[in-house]
């Protein structure tokens, strides 16, 4: 793990000293698990963002298809020169090298893009997705094989636990963890955990995954590695941390859950334990009196069958907090302040859950839409890293299991008030009752700066695109849906959105309400 201030230098935020010896990233990459059975398959998806973001007018793209022992079965190159919306099907794939559909497949796609200019991030903006007809889950790119040396010295600076996900174990529901190894053989794959249940009880061990093969792609269903893992969580999602030996490749695990009623996957990805990380490098040196510590806007899906949880895992680097909620309406009226309506210590290591339904159950006319969480800490240290988790799921319908969204709770940072404007963007899966949530929410506690907002709306078919204009607000949120006319007219199956702002504070979700209750969906790019 490198500092977060590192992160910020290497990546070229707004307002950062950059250092003039920083090598230009020319290979951007990501590798990712999948999986092809009778039930479901697998697809990762992107936008040719870097002709719109970094005016690289083409990147080249290398695509590596290897089955589970690490074989590569197949590799091929294309040109991205357009900025549209494009996919990898793991099923076009197959059927390329002859596969027998009636197999099952598990093994790993790697997607490498390389570029004669700085694409800044060594890791690509992709969507990972399996699917069938009456369920998809999303995630955006997770692990990949460093570039070089002097990446990996960078990253694996000090090493720490993965963590920051829900896992569930019943008769129905069965978590997992998946990665592809990276080129270094491992003579003893070793895993320690550490589970919290419902009620932060603790159940540690180890498991042994033995020898690993250069790119071997590992499944491990928990309830096979943990002893007694399912009266242990009683019914209830619970959370893990990971403590593993894995080298060569930057360790970020594809996590989450089938279901086997509705053969379904929801996953996510898993994030750093810091709960070990009390150095100066780990915490936020910019304490300042304009800024809340650190806040995140959330979307609030609370009507009819929907419900919102907000999870606040045990890992954090040891620093106690308050969190305030606000609740805003979609006109950035502020319906209610509830201050210090959760109190997070430490060293008592609890897994929380804020259940929205039960809050804004309390409001007649519920016009509540969406909230700003707000960490104060006590004293003047700020962990670096706050991470939470969104889950947004439906009641009494097939699929028993919410999204899972792995994101950040923004830092403070003055810097960011000179930022010029901002540009986001996400994926339209036309046929899933996509909607997209965007806010105008600000670390600033008195905050009252509009947006001016142009979205551009792209499709796989061709490069032909359509514009719309909107107007945000301080503290207001605006839904696009799939369903809309215009979007739905010109988005025959796949697309995607971006959001150019002259507002730096602008930020936002994305989610696809499937028929059948599976609820998938990430934060914005």
């Amino acid at each position: 793990m490198k500092s977060y201030s590192q992160h910020l230098k290497s990546t070229q935020e707004f307002g950062e000293t950059h250092t003039t010896t920083k090598k230009p990233i020319l290979r951007s990459s990501g590798i990712f698990p999948v999986t092809q059975n009778q039930y479901y398959s697998s697809s990762i998806h992107f936008l040719g963002y870097w002709l719109l973001k970094r005016n690289i007018p083409d990147v080249t793209l290398t695509i590596t298809l290897r089955n589970a022992d690490g074989k590569t079965l197949l590799k091929k190159t294309e040109i991205i020169d357009v900025a549209k919306a494009f996919s990898v099907n793991l099923s076009s794939l197959l059927s390329e090298i002859d596969y027998d559909a009636k197999n099952n497949f598990l093994g790993s796609i790697e997607t490498e893009f390389h570029s004669t200019q700085d694409m800044v991030f060594p890791y690509p903006a992709l969507v990972l997705e399996y699917h069938n007809e009456k369920f998809n889950t999303c995630v955006h790119t997770l692990g990949r094989i460093y570039n070089d040396p002097e990446d990996l010295k960078e990253n694996e600076s000090s090493k720490v636990p993965e963590s920051g996900f829900d896992i569930y174990v019943s008769d129905d529901l069965n978590s997992f963890l998946s990665f592809v190894n990276g080129p270094l053989p491992n003579n003893e794959g070793i895993v320690e955990y550490q589970v919290t249940n419902s009620d932060s009880e603790k159940l540690s061990g180890t498991f042994n995954l033995g020898y690993l093969k250069p790119f071997e792609t590992k499944f491990i269903e928990f309830r096979k590695y943990i002893p007694n893992l399912p009266s242990f969580l009683k019914n209830n999602s619970g959370s893990i941390s990971l403590v593993h030996n894995f080298e060569g490749f930057y360790p970020r695990f594809l996590v989450g859950t089938i279901q086997t009623s509705l053969p379904s996957v929801s996953f996510t990805h898993s994030y750093y334990d810091c709960t070990s990380c009390s150095d100066k490098t780990d915490f936020w040196n910019r304490k300042n009196d304009t800024h809340y510590d650190s806040s995140i806007y959330i979307p609030l899906f609370t009507r009819n069958n929907e419900y919102t949880n907000l999870i606040i895992y045990p890992n954090f680097s040891p620093c106690n907090f308050s969190i305030n909620l606000e609740l805003y309406n979609k006109n950035g009226e502020k319906i209610d302040e509830l201050l210090r309506f959760l109190h997070v210590d430490t060293t008592e290591s609890k897994l929380h859950k804020i259940n929205f339904n039960e809050i804004t159950s309390k409001y007649e006319n519920n016009e509540i839409s969406c909230a700003n969480v707000i960490c104060n800490f006590d004293g003047e240290k700020i962990p670096a890293r706050i991470k939470f988790g969104l889950d947004v799921g439906m009641h009494d319908l097939k699929s028993k299991l919410p999204c899972n969204i792995c994101f950040n709770s923004k830092m403070g940072n003055p810097l960011i008030e000179n930022k010029p404007g901002s540009f986001h963007w996400a994926p339209i899966f036309s046929h899933r009752n996509c909607v997209i949530t965007i806010a105008n929410f600000s670390t600033l506690k008195n905050y009252q700066r509009d947006s001016e907002v142009e979205m551009t709306f792209f499709r796989k078919e061709d490069s032909s695109t359509i514009s719309k204009k909107l107007t945000l607000k301080a503290n207001c949120e605006e839904r696009i849906y799939s369903s809309d006319f215009d979007i739905k007219q010109f988005i025959k199956t796949e697309g995607w959105v971006t959001f150019k702002a002259d507002n730096p504070y602008v930020q936002g979700f994305y989610f696809n309400f499937n028929d059948s209750g599976s609820v998938s969906g990430d934060h914005f790019f």
